[in-house]
């Protein structure tokens, strides 16, 4: 017994030291590994200045460039037939990661990044390449990680049938920003000047937006810089302060004559009360001595009746009798007629000063109204000034953002937007407007030196019809069968003498070029095209120019019913005890559209 267990623990100390050491030579031949890790951070790919994303319906694949030229491009799926993806030019509105559809059943679209109110994105998805998408352009699901971390709010993207890359380009009508005082030689010693006209040059501003008159013309001072700029908007700024003080102080004063035109409503009805009531016995006494008057001519007739027209038909002292009855009576009716006579006189007098005593009534009815009106119209100047002060100052947090502008042959307007918000909308000169301008996109990408004055620019050519690329074959795409691999061709270069006879027939007016150079920096875009923007889409608040060609209605405009769980209970007779089966009677129906199925 003994000898067994010793060679046990003899084998024991064997095998142990034999896997310590196996164990060990594991470590050190793995050691140099570096451990896995189950979910790395999605690197993005390295970009500079703002990206313009050219998606090609008929190439299915979309082409994302930055100031430097092609960064990327990548396989998309656009809409299918009944569902094409809308022509256009679109910007980025809203980026969310997770998101999930509230239009198509909710259906789940990662990285999505919003171009459309309306329902058009891009977002992740399956590339089956062909068009099978419900309207959006999906992209992989990798490279949707990746591009969402790319992109900014407001960066461009073109949906066309072929596409036209960015080239670099210079027109005199691009904009450039305001100097600083302290890139300006001499710039320092004309500031204060600069200033003071910078001052007058806010005042007229703002009197425009109060809609008062303005004295002057505003014109633009010699050697604007960025600082006067600032000046002039800090004067209009105090202005429309200003406004919403005097508007407040009209309030108050409407509030006091509120409170004396109730006082004098109130006077006048205690005294047009008072004069009824004595108008009303002015009447009643006019009333009485007229029937003292009356009961007097009574009796005089009455005497008068009783003499006969042939006094000899009547005794001589009976005829003396009624003669000095009527005498009498007729001296009495002389007070009396006077009497009547006044007391008519009076009541007439009460009467008149009863209709003053209304008509006060009314006139005071009508300066409570007045006062009444002039309190909400002071309330509404009071309210507007504050909006005018809130619009001002949205504004002057939306200035550092890219700027967008656009110009339409077919209104002949010029609009800019920044921050999703329109600043300026004026009157543009185009020549010849009967005839279309070809739409282009021109960005700008960069600054071109330190002083971050000039800019650097691209031009984009929009055609919303085939340019001659190979393009996807309808006929052999289908949900079934696959397009057949066809070539990559690049896009073509913008015609740099075409975006330049464009530009040639565009003048914008002085007020809004120097408007836009205070707020021109990269990122900002000129979109010029013979369409006008979709009214769908910027009937919306917190959208961008978007540029439809043509433009199209939202084919679904209310969200799909989502299914709602009704649970139908059977009565079962099991108190206490209920078997398994007991339970599967209730049944879960899904109620959505026009159909209810059993899940």
């Amino acid at each position: 017994m003994l000898l067994r267990l010793g060679c046990a623990s003899l084998a024991l100390a064997i095998f142990t030291q034999f896997t310590a050491g196996s164990a060990e030579a594991q470590v050190e031949r793995r050691s140099p590994q570096k451990p896995r890790v189950a979910s790395e951070p999605v690197k993005p790919i390295a970009t500079q200045g703002p990206l313009m994303s050219l998606v090609s319906l008929n190439q299915q694949r979309m082409y994302v460039y930055d100031a430097n030229g092609l960064v990327v491009q990548t396989r998309v799926s656009s809409g299918r037939t009944g569902h094409e993806t809308p022509k256009g030019i679109y910007s980025i509105l809203e980026k969310k990661i997770d998101h999930t559809s509230n239009i198509y059943l909710d259906a789940k679209m990662p990285h999505m990044q919003r171009l459309t109110m309306t329902g058009i994105a891009l977002h992740g998805g399956v590339i089956p390449g062909y068009p099978a998408s419900g309207g959006c352009v999906r992209l992989p699901y990798d490279f949707a990680r990746r591009f969402f971390g790319m992109t900014d709010i407001n960066q461009r993207v073109v949906i066309a049938p072929d596409v036209n890359a960015p080239v670099a380009f210079e027109h005199s009508l691009l904009f450039s920003a305001l100097p600083s005082v302290t890139s300006k030689t001499g710039a320092l010693r004309d500031h204060a000047d600069a200033g003071s006209r910078a001052v007058k040059v806010g005042v007229d501003v703002a009197e425009a937006v109060l809609g008062v008159t303005s004295a002057h013309a505003a014109t633009e001072p010699a050697g604007r810089t960025l600082e006067s700029a600032a000046d002039a908007r800090r004067a209009e700024r105090q202005t429309l302060v200003d406004g919403i003080a005097k508007a407040g102080d009209r309030r108050t004063a409407a509030a006091e004559g509120e409170r004396s035109a109730l006082k004098a409503l109130g006077d006048a009805r205690t005294a047009a009360k008072e004069a009824r009531n004595a108008a009303a016995k002015a009447a009643r006494e006019a009333s009485k001595a007229k029937g003292e008057l009356h009961s007097q001519e009574r009796k005089i007739k009455s005497i008068v009746a009783r003499i006969p027209k042939n006094e000899s038909k009547i005794r001589a002292d009976k005829l003396e009798e009624l003669r000095t009855q009527e005498a009498e009576e007729r001296a009495r009716i002389a007070p009396a007629t006077e009497a009547a006579e006044r007391a008519a006189a009076a009541a007439k007098t009460a009467a008149n000063d009863a209709k003053a005593a209304e008509a006060a009534i009314t006139s005071a009815q009508n300066a409570l109204k007045a006062a009444k009106a002039e309190i909400k119209e002071a309330a509404n100047a009071e309210a507007s000034a504050k909006k005018a002060v809130a619009a001002f100052d949205r504004r002057e947090e939306n200035r550092a953002l890219p700027v967008s502008v656009f110009v339409s042959s077919q209104t002949g307007m010029v609009q800019v937007r920044q921050g999703f918000e329109l600043v300026v909308e004026a009157q543009a000169t185009i020549e010849n407007p009967e005839v279309p301008l070809d739409t282009f996109i021109f960005s700008a990408v960069d600054w071109k030196d330190g002083t971050k004055t000039a800019l650097r620019w691209t031009a984009t050519e929009v055609n919303e019809y085939s340019t001659g690329l190979p393009a996807y074959n309808e006929d052999t795409g289908s949900r079934k069968k696959k397009a057949p691999e066809q070539p990559i061709a690049m896009p073509a270069p913008t015609d740099a003498a075409k975006a330049t006879r464009t530009l040639d027939r565009i003048k914008l007016s002085p007020d809004v070029s120097a408007k836009l150079a205070e707020v021109v920096k990269p990122g900002s875009t000129l979109i010029v095209s013979s369409y006008d923007v979709s009214k769908s889409e910027t009937k919306y608040a917190g959208t961008d120019f978007i540029v439809q060609m043509p433009e199209v209605v939202a084919k679904i405009t209310k969200p799909t019913p989502r299914p709602v769980e009704v649970v139908n209970e059977s009565s079962g007779g099991c108190f206490f005890f209920c078997s398994s089966y007991s339970n599967s009677q209730t049944k879960k129906k899904r109620v959505g559209g026009g159909k209810s199925t059993v899940w």
